[in-house]
């Protein structure tokens, strides 16, 4: 079973940008893992920790920082966590996002995918085959790739209400609504009840620094 880690922002990144297709795939076995990059206020912990556990996955790993920051560090810290949980398949924000950290972590876990790979940086480096970039509150104008999420989206509505500190800014009930319309729409593209759309961006494999690259096939 290959392995999926979702990496973002901030708590309820991981539940509107892809809590079905990680509810999905932890229905069927998969090793499904969450890397948090900011957590503030600190409370948001716990209601990280409990969408997790509604959707299924793994304890979450959170990075108690305030706010997101770039450099060499973050970076590596980020690659430290894909080497060590060897995920065939990397969520992550999207570059145009309206959200300057869901930009910046768009950067940071590009990069990190890289160095995750390079023989002289890591005595077991690990190469990501997919990295698929996830819509939030931001729409992918022509999604590559369509998950239905159907048979998981009541999880789905579940997680998003264990964000109370969020979902109480607006009595109007913005993000339940957004989300589920947003579902709908791309479920009807996907042909099917409810869906998550996502980019897929090519990663490069032409680095002298990868152990394993070439292909003796396409099928």
């Amino acid at each position: 079973m290959g392995n999926i880690l979702a990496i973002i922002s901030h708590p309820d990144d991981e539940t509107f940008g892809c809590g079905g297709t990680l509810a999905l795939h932890a229905s069927k076995g998969h090793g499904v893992g969450v890397l948090c990059l900011t957590c503030s206020p600190s409370e948001r912990r716990s209601e990280l920790e409990r969408a997790a556990s509604i959707l299924g996955v793994d304890e979450p790993i959170i990075f108690p920082e305030e706010r997101l920051a770039g450099g060499s560090e973050t970076i590596r810290r980020i690659s430290d966590v894909i080497v060590e949980h060897r995920p065939e398949v990397v969520l992550t924000h999207l570059p145009f996002d309206y959200h300057r950290e869901h930009r910046l972590a768009h950067e940071l876990v590009k990069e990190a995918v890289e160095w995750a790979a390079h023989t002289t940086t890591y005595e077991e480096p690990w190469l990501v085959e997919r990295l698929l970039l996830v819509e939030i509150n931001t729409l992918i104008p022509t999604p590559q790739v369509l998950v239905d999420i159907s048979d998981v989206y009541d999880l789905k509505a579940e997680a998003i209400e264990a964000y109370k500190s969020q979902v109480a800014k607006f009595d109007w009930r913005y993000y339940q609504r957004f989300d589920r319309s947003k579902a709908e729409l791309r479920g009807v593209q996907g042909n099917c009840g409810f869906a998550e759309a996502f980019m897929e961006e090519v990663l490069p494999r032409n680095s002298p620094f990868y152990a394993d690259k070439a292909t003796r096939s396409l099928f």
